[in-house]
């Protein structure tokens, strides 16, 4: 059935859609009906896109489908099986959003944003160069999604960490090797949907940045210093002097703060200059930072942001998508930039339960919108939805899953360092397969791998050994657990045969082990689709 036959933004589907779910939590009537609306604002404003561009949407995702995304998407895992068959079972019309909100609020959801937004914020190779430090801002980060930090004050916290009081956010301009140059551009690129760097050494001719919005920039992050570190002080320290400045490259021309492209003249009464900056870039008034959350939020979802570039409202710019990302960066500032209820709002669309395309189909514009595109696992998502299917690392696991006091019980695995750092990708984008050899050799031979099939190792393997279950019930697990789906026709037949005709349980699971390691070095196992 075609995606437009399909009744999901009748006025009956979408009362179901926002009905507050006390399971989870009271929600207030009028966030609800808010929520309602700008769900609905999206969905049309897409659908209309489709209609303009002649293209139809892909139809709805599986429910098995649904599930896996969303649960990667939001928790940074695949779901257990127990998880794969009550969804599936489950014949409540608005039981999407019921999962969506209780991932939400899992204490998964808060550790996996945490990892996102490590990785999203430090240079590449700072986790190898500084694990203590890095382990202190995933606690950090950790911290803050668990209590649903406001948006604003999240970035604010971490652009004015000192390091005195804990470890973590100061790593930030650590990383960055507290060169204002380093910093501006970073800050510019991750909050305001701006790449400055372009004008750090002239004027770019297909920019309206100049090198002094560049400098001027900088400037603000000019009178931060680390000083010399105690060898019995383990945080990295950083306070702000009321000296420094910048100069233009190849000049002696002082360069002073300056708002980027906004006239307004920096007030310096904050204590520090940085304190200014944070004060002007985390406003609600500041139209390039909540566009830039807002796009962020979308990316995370869908691979690429709503548009490339939310701070570019020239005229030639000003699409449907530019409007739809005026009117969510409106909707973040009227939440009181929450972002756990704009994430909730962004899966709750029409758009973020299609399909991909299929092999045969033309796929249209990624703009537009009208299919899920494939986005390969990260090293991350890979290691810890191994932990789900492996009792030796099962202990390790906890300690990502605790409810309280989360940061507290999060703890080193070495193991998973070297998995992640090894499996690490070259940058590009998220929805493009970016492994080499050595990631491919060690998803089929590796560690991790081997521990995952071991039938003296395997949790799901050695669950599957019960005497109660034949062929079809075990290859029904496995695929479950793997893929949440039920296998075809086809495959269901041949493992079954294979099981079957194994002539002892040791062959039997060695069948069982070597289907399990087809399953999870698949491309389907690989891509959250």
């Amino acid at each position: 059935m075609k995606l437009y036959q399909l009744s999901l933004i009748s006025g009956v589907f979408l009362a179901l859609l926002v009905t507050p779910i006390t399971a989870v939590g009271e929600v207030e009537p009028a966030s609800v009906a808010r929520r309602a609306l700008m769900v609905q604002r999206i969905d049309d404003s897409l659908r209309q896109n489709w209609e303009d561009a002649g293209v139809q949407p892909a139809g709805l995702a599986t429910d098995g489908e649904f599930l896996r995304r969303a649960s990667l998407d939001i928790t940074g895992v695949i779901p257990r099986v127990s998880q794969v068959r009550s969804f599936l079972m489950d014949e409540r019309p608005d039981k999407r959003l019921r999962l969506v909100e209780q991932l939400l609020n899992s204490p998964r959801c808060a550790t996996h944003l945490a990892t996102v937004w490590h990785n999203r914020i430090l240079p590449a190779g700072t986790e190898e160069m500084h694990p203590v430090e890095s382990l202190g801002l995933q606690k950090w980060l950790r911290t803050r999604f668990a209590s649903n930090v406001r948006y604003d004050n999240l970035v604010a916290g971490m652009l004015l960490a000192t390091g005195a009081e804990e470890l973590g956010p100061a790593l930030y301009f650590q990383a960055n090797d507290v060169a204002p140059e380093k910093i501006a551009a970073s800050v510019s690129n991750l909050f305001l949907g701006v790449k400055l760097q372009c004008a750090q050494c002239h004027d770019h001719p297909y920019s309206e940045y100049t090198q002094r919005d560049f400098w001027g920039l900088a400037a603000f992050f000019a009178q931060v210093r680390a000083p010399e570190q105690s060898g019995m002080n383990m945080s990295y320290r950083l306070v702000d002097e009321n000296r420094g400045e910048v100069r233009l490259p190849d000049s002696d021309e002082v360069v002073p703060p300056r708002y980027l492209r906004v006239n307004k003249e920096v007030d310096e009464s904050f204590g520090s200059r940085r304190a200014s900056l944070v004060l002007w870039l985390t406003s609600r008034d500041n139209r390039n930072f909540t566009r830039a959350g807002v796009n962020w939020a979308w990316a995370h979802f869908f691979g690429h942001g709503l548009v490339e570039s939310p701070a570019d409202v020239s005229a030639e710019h000003n699409t449907a998508n530019h409007q739809l990302l005026d009117e969510l960066a409106d909707y973040f500032v009227e939440s009181g930039f929450d972002l756990r209820e704009l994430l909730l709002t962004i899966a709750s669309t029409q758009a973020y339960q299609l399909a991909g395309w299929t092999r045969d189909a033309e796929q249209p514009a990624p703009e537009l919108f009208a299919a899920m595109p494939p986005k390969p696992l990260t090293p991350e998502q890979l290691y810890d939805s191994f932990l789900l299917l492996a009792p030796r690392m099962q202990q390790r696991e906890q300690v990502y899953d605790l409810p309280v006091n989360p940061a507290a019980n999060m703890t080193a695995d070495p193991i998973r360092i070297q998995f992640v750092r090894r499996m690490r990708e070259p940058p590009g984008s998220p929805t493009e397969y970016r492994a080499g050899t050595l990631q491919a050799l060690m998803l089929m031979n590796g560690m991790t791998t081997t521990e995952l099939t071991d039938r003296q190792r395997s949790r799901l393997l050695g669950a599957l050994a019960a005497p109660f279950m034949d062929a079809e019930d075990r290859v029904e697990a496995l695929f479950l657990a793997t893929l949440c789906r039920q296998p075809e026709i086809e495959e269901r037949s041949m493992a079954s045969e294979l099981l079957e005709g194994a002539e002892s349980t040791v062959e039997r699971n060695r069948v069982l082990s070597d289907l399990l390691w087809a399953l999870v070095n698949s491309t389907e196992f690989a891509f959250n689709r």
